[in-house]
């Protein structure tokens, strides 16, 4: 749907629909000259018949239901019928929030939840978006977009876009200011972020996090060694690969998974996954290390890729070039149980920081 008007025209043809319920407009005009609602419906039920206000919106952002549902329950209270909200698409979230505020949606998509207290509920969902453009941005949580959100976690509030940019900088992003914009428009309108002339503040932690991990996928490695590399000295691997990396001129860290026994409480993995920008520079041999790629007990997963994503905010710890406490996150949250387990640890330490940087900056 282009804009509003269409999504009206589709309703006053009597398109919308959410079975059993389908919807009838009922009159051009809502009874009160004062009141200029969108639509005024009306929807049957075995004999009955239950009158509904409803409040059309082309973006289907958090923002955006939350205000239509608020000026569609202020037109039902003064008229006497029941709220409705119509947008492009619903998520399961937000018909969830509809449905606690006794206010109903329904979608072009299929889904929706009606409510007439006491009498009819009707919750439909799953259909995919078939209107992807009603979001302002379509990939803000994932990909380079996804560097804007992330450093929410890592500092909740700042002074403008461009101090949002330089601190996208200084932990190994890439990025433009115009799509640090759209991106910010986005998670506005999805109430993760509050932004004023004066601040740009987060407000939602855990929601972010929900919306990172929901979009969040590993990138495709365009090359991937495994190999067996010891030390003669039998010490640890780690700063001899960093040190070669560095000396190379190579990008390389430890993926989220391999990362996560720093920041909880578990024993290391018998084997090191590491994203690497260049492998073939990775020059090893003249190390004092032993290098064996036909072994059938490798301890080194080598995965070449130039994703921003495994890079931003890598941490220096015990000479290994470590992910952040974000990606280690998203890569456990979506593995087996036990990653998920683990996963949970570190998303109470991120929460917990972001909350007491939130409250040193309001001291």
């Amino acid at each position: 749907m282009e804009a509003e008007k269409d999504i009206l025209q589709y309703v006053r043809t009597g398109k919308l629909e959410l079975p059993p319920l389908r919807f009838a407009q009922v009159s051009e005009e809502a009874g009160d000259s004062e009141l200029r609602p969108d639509v005024i419906l009306q929807a049957d039920w075995q004999g009955r018949n239950f009158v509904f206000v409803g409040e059309v919106r082309r973006y289907g952002s958090d923002k955006s239901v939350s205000e239509a549902a608020e000026q569609a329950r202020y037109y039902a209270e003064r008229l006497g019928v029941y709220p409705l909200v119509i947008v492009p698409w619903l998520s399961n979230e937000q018909l969830e929030s509809l449905e606690r505020k006794n206010v109903s949606g329904v979608d072009l998509c299929g889904n929706g939840v009606v409510i007439v207290p006491g009498e009819v509920l009707v919750f439909r969902t799953g259909q995919p978006n078939k209107f992807p453009t009603s979001r302002l941005i379509r990939r803000v949580y994932e990909g380079t977009s996804s560097l804007v959100a992330r450093v929410f976690l890592l500092r909740p509030q700042y002074n403008s876009v461009s101090d949002i940019l330089d601190e996208i900088a200084s932990r190994g992003g890439s990025i433009t200011l115009p799509t640090i914009s759209k991106a910010l428009k986005q998670l506005e309108e999805d109430v993760v972020i509050d932004k004023s002339s004066k601040r740009i503040r987060l407000l939602q932690a855990d929601k972010l996090l929900d919306r990172l991990k929901s979009n969040y996928g590993p990138p495709k490695p365009r090359d991937l060694v495994r190999c067996k590399l010891t030390r003669k000295d039998n010490a640890s691997i780690g700063p001899i690969v960093f040190d070669a990396a560095k000396d190379s001129g190579v990008r390389i860290v430890l993926s989220g998974e391999s990362s996560a026994n720093f920041y909880a409480s578990l024993a290391k993995e018998p084997i090191d996954i590491l994203y690497c920008s260049d492998i073939a520079s990775l020059q090893l041999g003249n190390r004092d290390v032993e290098l064996d790629d036909s072994s059938r007990f490798p301890n080194v997963e080598l995965r070449e890729s130039d994703s921003d994503v495994v890079y931003f905010d890598m941490r220096s710890k015990d000479g290994y070039n470590v992910a952040s406490p974000v990606q280690a996150y998203l890569e456990l949250a979506i593995s087996d149980k036990r990653g998920q387990e683990i996963a949970e640890q570190i998303r109470k330490k991120i929460i917990q920081d972001v909350q007491t940087a939130l409250q040193e900056r309001s001291a």
